[in-house]
């Protein structure tokens, strides 16, 4: 046990600001931090809340009790296996003290165990909040009890360990039978792969419910044969457990349910014990070769080439050769056309963006407008959060000193950094506009020039504009505090607070523009061409200070930084 805590606290020592981060974050991861759990994770609780306490209040009147509670926390817990599996095999085995570790005097289960709770502190503090959330809309809509309120305080931190604990398992048995997949690229590629099927697979297996009807959701909930629940309730039984002891007062189903965590981790714990360092051994540690010399051989040829070119060159390959960044940086920006064609398809001519069209299509200047505000959130939104700008620095990584000695300005690279955002953010968004409008074309009866036409380009330019401000914004957050230290390319991304902040502003500069928008047009009623005018103003002002803000407080952070 000492050994257990021991390595725990250094892990997450080691995960702490350096004293040199710490100088130069000041106040600002103070201030934005705040704003974070204001803007972000206090919004999606109340919002996970809310869906729990409607779906039981549904369920109940169908003399349902915990289904709605239930497949809230099992969407829960299947996000945390598609999204950790591949941060517990880097963790288990990609990360640089392996081989420091591997020589002490250690037990297999005791690194093991160590690296699982380090990794079950780290990456769910959003899920906690979730789960907070989702308990509490359960316990709103169906009454408080003590064994309950103890039930959903033990449950708030203990529902992640067994979806954490199925990705441990995979990961042990994997690495113990393919000796000659050693290499982290192919895996995260493998992984990446396997988390984009399960994401498609779950999507359409919850989407299927009916059809995505609400009422029919909740009817089908309700009922004893719903095939998504009772697969998933074997899959994940702790969920059932917790749930029904919150509801029906029985200590023992709390009970039952801490047991269902000891089984699944115990079982994890001895697959450790007898696979993990026979498939740790002869690891190839090397990280993303590519990524290390993609700037040399930029560099390299600048002397025939234009420099701004080569650099712009470089960044484009470390962001399509690198796994880790393909993934969280570019193929991200494909899934959520892909989630809504899923949505809309299983929906058929019922799907919730028929009846908003038909106004649109027969040209309502109103529904226009909230269709063009309805671009400008999603371009700003998307582009915040595919981290493309908002992890430019920190994707340089131990690296960031080549920026400072190469014979290329800081404001070339970052002008360089933020075009290669701007085209790959920018051409998602051109297509966007482009598929949203063969889906109105389909749908519509007659052809209208200037919702067919005219509109479109407005889309087009507003969007290119907000990826423009998104861009220099992110970059310019990067820049006051950079994550520089980090071991393998997820930490890079998902370990980078910058993201996050910069969703967060977006978030809160969107809903802003959202507001004052609908206000102006439904409770003003000034006029849609005057808004639509405003919010190419505003978005002009916003993409050039940005812009400017950038280009001279990034490139003074970026020369302050200390080698």
């Amino acid at each position: 046990m000492s050994n257990f805590l021991t390595l725990l606290k250094t892990f997450i020592k080691t995960t702490e600001l350096t004293s040199a981060e710490k100088k130069r974050s000041k106040h600002f991861y103070k201030i934005m931090g705040t704003a974070v759990v204001l803007l972000i994770m206090i919004p999606a609780g109340l919002l996970v809340g809310i869906i729990t306490y409607a779906l039981t209040l549904g369920v109940m009147s169908y003399d349902g009790t915990t289904q709605g509670a239930n497949v809230i926390l099992h969407i829960i817990s299947i996000l945390s296996v598609i999204f950790g599996i591949n941060v517990i095999i880097n963790i288990f085995y990609f990360s640089n003290d392996i081989e420091n570790l591997i020589p002490l005097p250690l037990k297999p289960r005791e690194i093991v165990s160590a690296k699982f709770a380090y990794s079950l502190l780290s990456e769910n503090i959003m899920e906690f909040i979730l789960i907070l959330g989702a308990c509490a809309g359960f316990m709103c809509a169906h009454g408080f009890s003590a064994t309950g309120i103890v039930a959903s305080l033990i449950g708030i931190l203990t529902v992640p360990i067994i979806p954490l604990a199925y990705c441990g398992i995979i990961a042990v048995i994997f690495m113990y039978f393919t000796h000659s997949v050693k290499n982290r690229d192919f895996l995260n590629k493998i992984t990446g792969i396997g988390t984009a099927v399960l994401i498609v697979g779950s999507l359409v297996a919850l989407v299927s419910v009916s059809g995505f009807n609400p009422e029919a959701i909740v009817s089908s909930l309700a009922s004893a044969d719903n095939g998504f629940l009772n697969v998933m309730n074997i899959i994940f039984p702790h969920i059932p457990l917790m749930m029904d002891s919150i509801a029906g007062d029985r200590a023992y189903l709390l009970i039952l349910y801490l047991l269902a965590n000891v089984v699944v981790v115990a079982i994890f714990l001895f697959l450790a014990s007898k696979m993990y360092i026979k498939g740790v051994s002869d690891i190839n540690t090397t990280k993303s070769k590519r990524s290390k010399s993609i700037a040399g051989q930029a560099i390299e040829k600048s002397v025939q080439k234009d420099i701004f070119a080569s650099y712009l060159k470089k960044e484009f390959l470390v962001l399509f050769r690198t796994p880790p960044f393909f993934m969280d940086c570019i193929a991200i920006n494909l899934l959520w056309p892909v989630f809504m064609a899923v949505i809309m398809i299983l929906q058929g001519s019922t799907n919730f963006l028929s009846g908003v069209l038909t106004p649109y299509l027969a040209g309502d200047l109103k529904s226009i407008t909230i269709i063009t505000v309805s671009a400008v959130v999603i371009s700003a939104l998307v582009t915040a959060i595919n981290s493309i700008a908002s992890s430019s620095i920190s994707r340089e990584g131990k690296h960031f000193q080549f920026m400072r000695y190469i014979p290329v300005g800081l404001r070339t690279q970052i002008n360089a950094k933020a075009l290669a955002s701007i085209i790959i953010s920018g051409s998602v968004m051109v297509l966007y506009v482009i598929a949203f409008n063969v889906y109105c074309a389909i749908l519509a009866t007659t052809f209208n020039p200037f919702v067919f036409i005219v509109t479109p380009l407005i889309h087009i330019a507003l969007s290119l504009i907000c990826v423009v401000f998104v861009t220099y914004l992110g970059i310019f957050l990067d820049t006051i505090n950079p994550k520089l230290v980090w071991d393998d390319e997820i930490n890079a991304l998902r370990g980078n607070y910058n993201t996050v902040i910069n969703a967060a502003i977006i978030i809160a500069i969107t809903a802003a523009i959202c507001t004052i928008s609908l206000v102006l047009l439904w409770i003003f009623s000034v006029e849609p061409a005057i808004i639509n005018l405003g919010l190419v103003i505003v978005m002009c002002v916003l993409a050039v200070a940005a812009q400017k803000v950038c280009l001279k407080k990034g490139v003074a952070n970026l020369e302050q930084i200390e080698s």
